[in-house]
């Protein structure tokens, strides 16, 4: 295992509570995520995500919105690309495709037509589903080109409903 792959993991080995937030990063921190799927044993099950955007309030509806991971995929128009962090067998986790992790770089968000920030605070919001692995079926996106993404890869159809899961606030300090 290569040594940023060592570091990555510990970034995941211990994880912020409800009552830690609101958590305060420096601008261009790596902010690391981990979405998990709770309450399940079956290891044919596939957590996805299908995107994942921050917004300035709680409510995933909320204005403005940034996208970090579209498609299961890293956004391709963010100049500071998220990165996906690939949840390997050796990690020690029961069920490790029961996980999906990214990292993104810490960013405040701001107003389209002035481009003065807006918040000094973002919230995390990723919609996710849960594929069954068979085969003919290949629940992992295909991220290899930024200019093209197999969509189609992940089988949102056969899927269980899309769950949105929050969190936050991060807060941007300089």
């Amino acid at each position: 295992m290569s040594s940023s792959f060592e570091v990555v993991d510990a970034a995941y080995s211990s994880f912020y509570t409800k009552t830690d937030y609101p958590v305060t990063k420096i601008l261009r921190d790596s902010v690391y995520v981990e979405v998990q799927l709770l309450k399940k044993t079956d290891s044919l099950l596939v957590l996805t995500l299908g995107r994942c955007w921050v917004t300035g309030g709680p409510n995933p509806s909320s204005l403005p919105q940034w996208e970090i991971i579209t498609d299961g995929c890293p956004n391709k128009d963010d100049h500071y690309l998220s990165s996906l962090i690939p949840v390997v067998s050796s990690s020690g986790l029961d069920f490790p495709s029961h996980y999906r992790r990214f990292l993104f770089k810490m960013f405040t968000l701001v107003d389209r037509n002035s481009l003065q920030p807006l918040k000094k605070q973002v919230y995390i919001h990723c919609s996710t589903a849960v594929c069954q692995a068979m085969p003919g079926r290949n629940c992992e996106p295909s991220c290899a080109s930024k200019m093209k993404r197999d969509v189609e890869a992940v089988d949102q159809m056969n899927a269980e409903p899309k769950i949105v899961a929050s969190v936050g606030p991060v807060i941007m300090e300089q």
